[in-house]
């Protein structure tokens, strides 16, 4: 703060057309356009793996769970011999 002017030193400017900005803004109320810096290219495909990673795993154990559901349902055929291929 200047003591004098009782105003901020800095002024936050918009880098594409140079408009004063407020401290939160998201977009710049002059040209519109975002004032938020996007995640690096790094970030990124770390986010795009985890989200492969945590969908492969789900598939991973939708297909356990359906092998046990056919297993446990052979399993019956063949205790109570309903017929079928364990007869």
């Amino acid at each position: 703060m200047d003591n004098t002017t009782k105003q901020a030193a800095t002024v936050l400017r918009c880098w594409s057309c140079n408009g004063e900005i407020a401290p939160g803004d998201d977009f710049c109320r002059h040209c519109g356009i975002g004032l938020k810096s996007k995640p690096s290219l790094g970030e990124s495909v770390h986010d795009r793996l985890a989200v492969i990673e945590k969908r492969s795993r789900h598939i991973l154990i939708g297909i356990g769970v359906l092998l046990l559901l056919i297993g446990w349902i052979l399993l019956q055929l063949y205790h109570f011999g309903k017929g079928g291929i364990l007869g």
